[in-house]
C-alpha cells in the first residue's frame, strides 16, 4: 500500500500541533494469515480490540501518522483498511453492550511542566 493513499483530514490538526487525542476506529480486512497476525499485533500497541477486526485507539495526529506508516509495509494492495476519526461529540454517544469499555476520556489529576 503507498503511502500516498493515505489521506488526513485538515481538521484533525489541533491548535496544539498534534498533541490533542482523538478517538479513532481501524477496521481492517487482510486476505494473508501472517499480514492479519502483524497487522492486529501492530494495531495492539496503538489501542484495545473492541472485535475481531476493529479496533479503537485514543491518538494524536502524529500517532495517527506513525500507525499508518508502521502499517504500509505491512499491507497489501488486496488488503483493506478504514480509519475512522471521531470527534469528542460523536465518541460520547457511542452505545455499548457486554463488557465494552468505557469511551469517557478520563481528565489527568496532573500536568507535566
Amino acid at each position: 500500500m503507498d503511502r500516498s493513499t493515505w489521506v488526513v483530514c485538515e481538521d484533525a490538526y489541533s491548535i496544539d500541533m498534534g498533541q490533542q487525542k482523538n478517538w479513532y476506529l481501524v477496521s481492517y480486512d487482510i486476505r494473508d494469515p501472517k499480514r492479519l497476525a502483524r497487522t492486529a499485533r501492530c494495531l495492539g500497541g496503538y489501542g484495545s480490540r473492541i472485535q475481531y477486526s476493529l479496533f479503537r485507539c485514543r491518538l494524536t495526529v502524529r500517532q495517527l501518522e506513525r500507525l499508518q506508516w508502521e502499517l504500509t509495509p505491512i499491507l497489501a494492495t488486496e488488503d483493506d483498511l478504514l480509519i475512522i476519526g471521531l470527534c469528542s461529540r460523536c465518541a460520547s454517544q457511542v452505545r455499548k453492550k457486554g463488557n465494552a469499555e468505557e469511551w469517557e476520556v478520563k481528565r489527568a489529576t496532573f500536568e507535566v511542566v
